[in-house]
């Protein structure tokens, strides 16, 4: 049985130094990134002992536009009406995207201790009904999210039916809140 800390929205390392910091198993984790934008792929590559898949998880296999963040290009999301982070439209980038549950099946086995952190503004409400679909989200043992329906109007009608689907899912790495990991 393999231990695995898929980090998904792994944006610049801060939740995998959050969670080797507060997680006393962490040295006996697996860690994978998921991060599409170019800037953050490069300062997660200074991390020793992660694995990063520089493409954004998704439903499907394909690409989308990334819409940056205009604060020293920070963030990033997929959706263009997104009120935090200083989204600006017009700093836009294609990005390749890849269908998260089938990477799920490929590299991992439902025994597999496997625990899914989600900060992916927004594609959240994309990837949970996603791995419900394919019959995966009973194989993480815990399921952390980061929930951005409040800052993103078009997705704010998905955001309970979404809730329902990971009714364990624990709400971390908003605003500094400490959550005990292990």
């Amino acid at each position: 049985m393999r231990r695995v800390f898929l980090d998904v929205g792994a944006y610049d390392g801060a939740s995998v130094r959050f969670f080797r910091d507060n997680c006393r198993e962490a040295d006996q984790f697996e860690i994978f990134c998921f991060e599409p934008l170019p800037l953050n792929v490069e300062k997660l590559a200074r991390i020793p002992n992660i694995t990063i898949v520089p493409k954004a998880a998704w439903s499907s296999e394909g690409s989308r536009i990334l819409f940056v963040g205009g604060k020293k290009e920070k963030g990033s999301t997929l959706f263009p009406d997104k009120s935090t982070g200083l989204i600006d439209v017009s700093n836009a980038q294609e990005v390749r995207t890849f269908a998260f549950a089938p990477y799920v099946q490929e590299h991992f086995e439902e025994s597999d201790e496997l625990w899914l952190k989600l900060n992916v503004e927004g594609a959240e409400y994309e990837i949970i009904p996603h791995l419900k679909r394919h019959g995966l989200l009973s194989w993480f043992n815990r399921i952390y999210v980061m929930w951005h329906a409040y800052k993103i109007p078009s997705l704010q009608a998905r955001h309970d039916a979404v809730v329902a689907m990971v009714p364990e899912a624990i709400c971390v790495w908003r605003k500094k809140t400490i959550t005990p990991l292990c």
